[in-house]
């Protein structure tokens, strides 16, 4: 009976403090290409890009009553990214597997870790009671993270799609930093281009995925509304407030830019391809 009652408290211990993880790709066997490209990540590179999100966030998940613990999995040719909690514990797996993939540049790979940080920070829309949904991560990694740790860089103008440029150029305010603009827009390229890959698809600035969804949709959107998401985040002139966790969509309209038209587009706001705004 003893030993019942423990197997039951540890059952719902783990129900209740041990959350499934979320992953920043749908499941794949992109590993079975590992070692085939040389895209110039070397392991003090994959480190060093941890060191910088993982410095910025510890103290603000500290803050937030938890501990970050990010596993750094070199030699794993997963290609792939995850959070999870357990309790107070906030964990973030990321793979070497990943950093060493063709299409993904030391930023794209700094946006992926971001990604899983907005799964832990960036708020409604959920996908878990903890987890935030995937395009909820896909725009916090750029409006609230890639802007956090590269604000104060010495971002340079990058060669850059024209399209994207322009973006950047036409729809931000003019004390907005343009190299910054440029740069998450590359990061984002980067990652788009990888997602498309594992979709056999192609993404464009110049395409974006006007379709509207019915309901917000929490999983994998695909790859171009994915990058719409990532420019939107990256042209929103809002201010994220790392002190807040968002957990409605009106606390989120704070510091998110949200399209409320039921139609319309806005470049900035939430795309309509995986968010569905209240009426």
């Amino acid at each position: 009976m003893k030993c019942f009652l423990l197997l039951s408290c540890f059952l719902v211990s783990t129900v209740l403090f041990a959350q499934p993880k979320t992953t920043f790709m749908p499941e794949n066997n992109l590993h079975l290409q590992d070692g085939m490209f040389d895209n110039g990540m070397t392991e003090e590179t994959f480190n060093a890009v941890i060191d910088e999100v993982e410095n910025y966030y510890k103290p603000i998940i500290s803050g937030h009553g938890a501990d970050l613990i990010i596993e750094r999995n070199w030699k794993d040719a997963t290609v792939n990214a995850y959070a999870s909690q357990s309790g107070s514990t906030y964990t973030i797996a990321m793979f070497g597997g990943l950093a060493r993939r063709p299409e993904v540049t030391p930023d794209g790979f700094a946006m992926v870790v971001c990604h899983e940080m907005g799964h832990h920070l960036g708020g409604f829309p959920f996908v878990s009671s903890w987890a935030a949904a995937e395009g909820t991560s896909d725009y916090f990694a750029m409006h609230a993270c890639a802007k956090a740790l590269w604000a104060h860089s010495e971002n340079t103008t990058e060669q850059i799609d024209s399209v994207a440029r322009e973006l950047c150029d036409t729809n931000l305010d003019p004390n907005q930093d343009r190299a910054l603009c440029y740069r998450e827009m590359n990061a984002g390229y980067s990652l788009a281009n990888l997602l498309g890959a594992l979709g056999g698809t192609k993404v464009s600035f110049s395409t974006p995925d006007k379709s509207i969804v019915k309901r917000t949709y929490s999983s994998h959107p695909k790859a171009q509304c994915r990058l719409d998401t990532y420019v939107a985040g990256t042209l929103c002139g809002l201010k994220w407030d790392d002190a807040v966790i968002p957990q409605t969509e009106v606390e989120s309209s704070k510091y998110v830019c949200t399209n409320k038209s039921v139609d319309g587009y806005d470049i900035q706001a939430r795309p309509r391809c995986w968010f569905k705004p209240s009426k």
